[in-house]
C-alpha cells in the first residue's frame, strides 16, 4: 500500500498557498506543508492525491467515532439550518445547548452536574482555574497556587502555558505566571526520583502532599493533571496513583481537576480515563471528541459542592460561542453513539489487543525501553531509544524518518519530537474494528522492529 510521492498540480498549488499565506501549527515558521487532506471514511483519511492513510493519531485524538459518521453529519445540519448561533447570556439559550448539557450531565462522573461551555480544550483550562479562584474567593480564602505535572500540557494561551511542562517547545517558553507550581510526573519509565515500582510506594503521587505543606496549604488552590499523559507521548500512571491524588486533595481541601480533553469520550476504555480508578473529580476540562471532532467544542463539568458556594454569585466566564447550538447539537449526537454503540466497550477490547502484540513483539527489541509500553484502551505509547541501558532518545532526525517511512506505508503516525524523549502513540479512531487494529499492526512493528541501537 505504497502511496504515490508526486503531486499533482492541483496540489502543489495549495502548499503553495498554504505556505504563501497560512501559519502553520507546531512547525516551523515558513515550512511548507507536505501533505492536504481532504476528505475520509472510518479510520481512514484521504489526501488530494487519492491517498489513503489508517488515522493512528484520529487527528489530534478528535475522530474517536472516525470519519463519515452522517447522524453527527445531519444532527449539525439540521441545528444549523434552524438556529446556527445562540449567544447564551443575560437568561438567553436554546433548546440544542440544554438537552447538550442533559446529556453531558448523564455520561460525565456521578455528581458532576453542572456544565459550562467553551470553544476548546485550552479555554477549559483557563475556565476551571478561572473557577477554581471563584469558588475559594466565595469562602474568603485567598489560595491561589495551582499545582501540574512536569511532562503535563493543558492547551495553548497565558494560563495553560504556565501549568504546561510537556516535552515539546520548552526552550521558547517564557517564565511560568506566579502561583503555578510543578511536580514529577508519574512516567515510570522515565522516573523523577530514580524510583522503581511498586517498590517506590508511589512516591509521585505522595509527593503531592510534601509539596502543598512546603507552600503552606492555606495559599494552594488546586491540583491538574491528565488522567494520562497526552502531549508526551501517552505515558499512562499506576492504578494507585490517582486514589491517593484523590485523597490528598480531600485531606488539604484543595480542588481536583481532571484534564480530560484528550482522554475523555471512550479514549481510554470508558467514557472517562477517571473511571478506571473509579476517581471523582471536583472539576473535569473536557473538548476534542466531545462531538467526535465535528464540531469545535470545549466546556467544564463541576459538583455540587463548588456549584453551592458559586450559586448566587454573577457568573461572568463567557465566551462568545459558549453553548453554540450546532456544536452541541453535534457533540449530543456523538455521545449518543458512545452509548448506544458501546464504543468504550470497543476500545477497551481492540486496545487490549494491540497492546497485546506490541508488548510480545516488541518488548525485547533493543530500542524499544523496558517496560514502557503502556496503554488504556485505545491510548498507547511506547519509548522508543537509542539506547537501552542510557534510554537515550532516538534523534529528531531518526524520529522524523520513522514518521516519513510510516507515511509512505499508509499510516498517519505521530511521534514525540521534542527534547528528552522520543515516544511512539498509537490512538486511532475507538470504532477501529480487530482487522483494522491488525492492518496497522503489520506495518508498524515491521518498521520499529528495523531501528538500529547506536
Amino acid at each position: 500500500m505504497d502511496i504515490k510521492q508526486k503531486v499533482s498540480s492541483r496540489t502543489q498549488e495549495l502548499i503553495d498557498l498554504s505556505a504563501k499565506h497560512l501559519l502553520g501549527v507546531a512547525s516551523k515558521v515558513g515550512d511548507y506543508p507536505d501533505i492536504v487532506y481532504e476528505d475520509g471514511h472510518g479510520i481512514w483519511i484521504r489526501d488530494t492525491e487519492g491517498n489513503e492513510y489508517i488515522m493512528m493519531d484520529s487527528m489530534g485524538a478528535c475522530y474517536n467515532l472516525g470519519l463519515g459518521v452522517q447522524e453527527i453529519v445531519d444532527a449539525a445540519k439540521e441545528q444549523m439550518s434552524k438556529l446556527p448561533h445562540c449567544f447564551n447570556r443575560r437568561g438567553m439559550v436554546c433548546p440544542a445547548t440544554i438537552e447538550c448539557t442533559r446529556k453531558l450531565v448523564e455520561v460525565t462522573p456521578e455528581g458532576l452536574d453542572y456544565v459550562s461551555f467553551t470553544s476548546g480544550g485550552a479555554e477549559a483550562t483557563d475556565l476551571a482555574f478561572n473557577i477554581t479562584h471563584r469558588y475559594f474567593a466565595s469562602k474568603g480564602e485567598r489560595r491561589y497556587k495551582i499545582i501540574s505535572l512536569y511532562e503535563s500540557y493543558h492547551g495553548f494561551g497565558a494560563a495553560r502555558w504556565s501549568s504546561n511542562r510537556v516535552t515539546f517547545d520548552k526552550e521558547n517558553w517564557g517564565p511560568p505566571g506566579a502561583g503555578f507550581i510543578q511536580i514529577p510526573h508519574y512516567h515510570c519509565y522515565r522516573c523523577m526520583f530514580g524510583l522503581t515500582y511498586p517498590d517506590c510506594g508511589v512516591k509521585c503521587a505522595r509527593y503531592l502532599a510534601e509539596v502543598i505543606e512546603y507552600e503552606r496549604p492555606r495559599t494552594v488552590a488546586a491540583f491538574i493533571a491528565e488522567p494520562f499523559l497526552g502531549g508526551s507521548g501517552y505515558i499512562h500512571p499506576v492504578p494507585e496513583y490517582f486514589p491517593i491524588i484523590r485523597k490528598i486533595c480531600d485531606d488539604y481541601g484543595i480542588l481536583f481537576i481532571a484534564d480530560e480533553v484528550q482522554s475523555g469520550f471512550t479514549r481510554a476504555g470508558k467514557m472517562f480515563c477517571v473511571d478506571n480508578w473509579n476517581v471523582k473529580p471536583d472539576i473535569i476540562t473536557m473538548a476534542k471528541a466531545l462531538a467526535a471532532g465535528y464540531f469545535p467544542i470545549g466546556g467544564v463539568a463541576i459538583n455540587d459542592k463548588i456549584y453551592k458556594a458559586l450559586k448566587g454569585g454573577e457568573w461572568t466566564e463567557l465566551y462568545t460561542f459558549s453553548g453554540h447550538p450546532a456544536a452541541c447539537a453535534t457533540a449530543t449526537a456523538a455521545m449518543k453513539i458512545y452509548v448506544r454503540d458501546r464504543v468504550a466497550e470497543n476500545a477497551a477490547k481492540v486496545g487490549k489487543h494491540i497492546l497485546e502484540r506490541l508488548k510480545a513483539e516488541l518488548s525485547d527489541h533493543p530500542c524499544v525501553g523496558a517496560g514502557s509500553i503502556t496503554g488504556l484502551g485505545m491510548s498507547i505509547g511506547m519509548d522508543i531509544v537509542a539506547d537501552k541501558k542510557t534510554k537515550a532518545p532516538l534523534s529528531l532526525a531518526d524520529r522524523q524518518k520513522i514518521r516519513r517511512e510510516m507515511r509512505a506505508k499508509g499510516l498517519h503516525a505521530r511521534i514525540i519530537e521534542g527534547t528528552g524523549q522520543s515516544r511512539f502513540m498509537i490512538y486511532p479512531p475507538c470504532t477501529t474494528t480487530m482487522e483494522e487494529a491488525d492492518k496497522m499492526l503489520d506495518i508498524t512493528i515491521p518498521i520499529i522492529s528495523a531501528i538500529k541501537p547506536l
